[in-house]
């Protein structure tokens, strides 16, 4: 397998980014918003309803004088501009987790790649040295609590909705057992 980490950046450019990134978040604190789940769970604009809103957004400022006096239509506008740039912030900040996540899943492979080739070879030396073989101990023991985990499987499975539907002349299925 190949290698994806070639160079391993200083610790003072993680740490930056890291500070940049928790010091971006300072300028918005003071306009943070608090919810509780329930009004989480609430209406709110969805992507497939944003066309809807901006619709009815325009139509509002064609006509004013439709809404209840205490509604401006440029409340609506100004939330929807307002929505825009925190969308842009969304995004440039998804862009960076993409980065992070891919840098870290590739180093996470390249770990994964120097311990599976140092196990082989303290496996081989092992058998010459009794403390090689003393210290393995513990990682036989990692291996058995925690090593080739499969998920186990019913024995008997339930049938699923498809295998228990009968056949188009009302019949069971023919791996059914007989109706008694």
């Amino acid at each position: 397998m190949r290698k994806f980490i070639s160079t391993i950046p200083p610790q003072e450019v993680t740490h930056n980014f890291t500070t940049a990134i928790n010091a971006a978040l300072v300028p918005l604190s003071g306009f943070r918003v608090y919810m509780t789940d329930s009004e989480k769970a609430g209406r709110s604009m969805a992507e497939d309803r944003e066309g809807y809103v901006r619709l009815i957004s325009r139509i509002a400022n064609q006509f004013p004088d439709a809404l209840s006096r205490s509604d401006a239509p440029d409340d609506l506008v100004t939330h929807l501009d307002y929505y825009d740039r925190l969308e842009a912030n969304r995004l440039a900040l998804l862009q960076a987790l993409e980065v992070i996540q891919e840098i870290s899943l590739g180093t996470a492979t390249d770990i994964m790649t120097f311990a599976d080739r140092y196990h082989a070879n303290l496996k081989i030396a092992r058998n010459h040295d009794a403390s090689i073989d003393l210290a393995m101990r513990e990682v036989d023991d990692w291996n058995a609590r925690f090593g080739n985990r499969t998920p186990q499987e019913p024995e008997n499975p339930e049938p699923t909705k498809e295998e228990k539907k009968p056949t188009k002349d009302g019949e069971p299925p023919l791996d059914s057992p007989p109706i008694e």
